[in-house]
């Protein structure tokens, strides 16, 4: 690309050039032009000043005619008349054309006509002119006037084909002059073609070259952008599924092993194995969210809810934290006229507050967090917004870090890694998250001051729904259950779970086997790993779906799958499975897809963890 590179004053000698040449041209055609023009006009008027020099001698002419026959008549006087009227035309033409300025744009036969020194018909239309003035004045005699007449006449006569003998040579050279125009112009179109040919030569096809190649480096480098981004998100789907199934082993093992006879320091060893699978699956989720967000893939589930309630729940989820360090975490809201159940997706600005308050939990040794819920004064024809404070006595940030701890492995001080751990993508997520919502977040904080993060976003009017308290259901369920998973501390697991729900298990370790074990076993419902060898679990869910000659067709399918992206829900969807479930796999949330299946048979609920 960098042979490619247009920088801007590239772009301006090359403009540059374009127009010089285009504005060259354009003046030369302009100038031949011009010179074209003045040339027929020059001999348009020496041609119309030789006509009225002919015109003015003829009238002359033949009113020296009458003259001389009858000066005393009054045809005579009419005659004087005429005289006076043309002598005064001719007069104005002679002094034009005798003007050296103008004398010199006649053509050569008639400038050697005009110029020559023997019978100068300047000259001797001067004597003409003397002569009229003669025959015209009151004070002559007829016979002075009769003379002057006949000698005018004369004079005149011999003059009007000498000046004809001009206008015939200025005829000729005015023709001449307009077909050399023609010429000029087809000159001029010619050097406009050629300044425009070599502008698009040397300037637009080579830009034009180079804006095409650069175009097509673009498209390629998009292309393989989209591709490293696919190839991201292939990776990371493959990673999470391979780093959860490990990790499903050991919270579910963990989480079976709690419920056996544990010595104190046993128990408390478990509690610590949970909480730090805990802590890798919020970071492997931290992971996926965030390159959710980046694919713009993010689901967003917006739905009615209480606001305060969510900000309540957020306080409880991280006030044993806050107790084990002597920080009081609490919650204000301030009085609302419309309420405190919204629309907007709980789920996502969940996990802002947790991020947010899990922050002021991690960063504050003493003192106290508030968490503040408060309504924005709208301007007029706004919806309403939210504005949600978590404010900390905390370490603070320094004024430097404000804007680069909203940035991805970013962290206000790098040592904080070591003393307090984290990744730096909690904020980042925020970030992110908050835009998805429509909202914006900011941070006000000195250093060693506290600190304070302000969520505001958007939020629509909901009606809250009366929901009847759902009964306590058993957990036995007494059911047939096919788990197909190629893992065997997963099965463990997965065995131990069930059957404290009351349920027959059989394994498969691949597809193939959950085809042929379908088949023959007759289970109640299919917990289908995804992810097999051999026969996938999407490959094995078709081929169950298709033989129809066995129950098994028509049997619940749930999908176990370590990828979490809304893509993978409904390619699950489209192989024919019943419902979809994430690892690691909560017992709440296994239980509860059972109960979706079977409803009748639930009378109590608990909690608990199938990894």
């Amino acid at each position: 690309m960098s042979k490619l590179r247009i920088t801007r004053q590239y772009l301006r000698w090359r403009s540059g050039i374009a127009l010089s040449i285009v504005l060259a041209a354009a003046i030369t055609a302009m100038w031949v032009a011009f010179i074209g023009r003045d040339t027929v006009a020059t001999r348009n008027q020496n041609t119309a000043s030789m006509d009225t020099l002919l015109l003015s001698l003829s009238e002359m002419s033949m009113a020296f005619q009458e003259l001389r026959m009858s000066p005393a008549s009054q045809r005579g006087k009419n005659s004087k008349a005429h005289v006076r009227r043309a002598s005064h035309a001719a007069v104005e033409a002679a002094q034009r054309i005798s003007l050296e300025r103008t004398l010199k744009t006649f053509s050569p036969e008639g400038q050697s006509i005009l110029r020559r020194d023997a019978m100068n018909p300047l000259l001797e239309l001067e004597d003409v002119l003397f002569l009229a003035e003669v025959a015209v004045d009151p004070r002559q005699n007829m016979t002075d006037v009769a003379r002057a007449a006949g000698m005018a006449g004369d004079l005149a006569m011999r003059l009007l084909p000498i000046f004809n003998r001009i206008k015939q040579a200025e005829l000729a050279a005015a023709q001449e002059a307009a077909d050399t125009q023609v010429t000029y112009g087809i000159f001029a179109l010619v050097i406009t073609l050629l300044g425009v040919g070599l502008a698009a030569r040397f300037v637009h096809l080579p830009m034009e070259r180079y804006v095409i190649r650069a175009q097509n480096e673009i498209e390629r480098n998009q292309r393989k952008a989209e591709a490293a981004s696919e190839a991201k998100s292939m990776f990371l789907a493959t990673m999470s599924h391979e780093i959860r199934t490990p990790l499903n082993g050991v919270l579910g093992l963990a989480d079976v092993l709690k419920e056996t006879q544990l010595g104190t320091d046993q128990k408390r060893m478990v509690t610590m194995i949970q909480s730090s699978g805990q802590a890798l699956l919020q970071l492997i989720n931290d992971v996926l969210d965030l390159a959710k967000i980046e694919a713009g893939k993010i689901d967003l589930k917006y739905e009615g809810f209480d606001v305060q309630a969510l900000c309540q729940e957020t306080a409880e989820l991280f006030s044993g934290q806050a107790a084990q360090k002597g920080v009081t975490l609490t919650v204000h809201t301030a009085p609302s006229e419309a309420g405190w159940f919204v629309h907007s997706a709980p789920q996502a600005l969940r996990q802002v507050l947790a991020n947010l308050v899990g922050n002021a939990v991690k960063f504050t040794e003493q003192g106290a967090i508030e968490l503040h819920l408060e309504d924005v004064a709208p301007s007029h024809g706004e919806e309403r917004r939210l504005r949600i404070a978590v404010t900390d006595d905390g370490i603070g940030i320094e004024p430097g870090a404000l804007e680069r701890i909203f940035g991805q492995f970013e962290q206000a001080d790098s040592s904080n890694t070591t003393q307090f751990g984290g990744t730096g993508l909690g904020l980042s997520i925020v970030r992110r998250m908050s835009e998805a919502l429509g909202g914006h977040v900011r941070v006000e904080s000195s250093l060693g001051e506290g600190s304070e993060f302000i969520l505001e976003l958007p939020v629509g009017i909901a009606q809250r729904d009366v929901v009847a308290t759902p009964q306590r259901e058993v957990v036995h369920f007494g059911k047939r259950v096919l788990v197909a998973d190629d893992n065997r501390v997963n099965q463990v697991v997965a065995r131990k779970i069930l059957e404290n729900l009351g349920c027959e298990v059989s394994f498969a370790g691949n597809g193939l086997e959950a085809v042929d074990r379908a088949a023959n076993w007759n289970p109640d419902l299919i917990l289908m790993d995804v992810r097999m060898p051999m026969m996938d679990g999407l490959q094995a869910t078709r081929a169950i779906r298709a033989d129809t000659r066995h129950a098994a067709a028509s049997v619940p399918i749930v999908g176990l799958s370590a990828n979490a992206l809304a893509e993978h829900r409904e390619e699950a969807a489209e192989a024919g499975m019943s419902g979809y479930v994430e690892k690691p796999v909560t017992r709440l949330a296994l239980k509860t897809e059972l109960l979706r299946h079977w409803p009748a048979t639930a009378q109590q609920q608990e909690n608990g963890t199938w990894a």
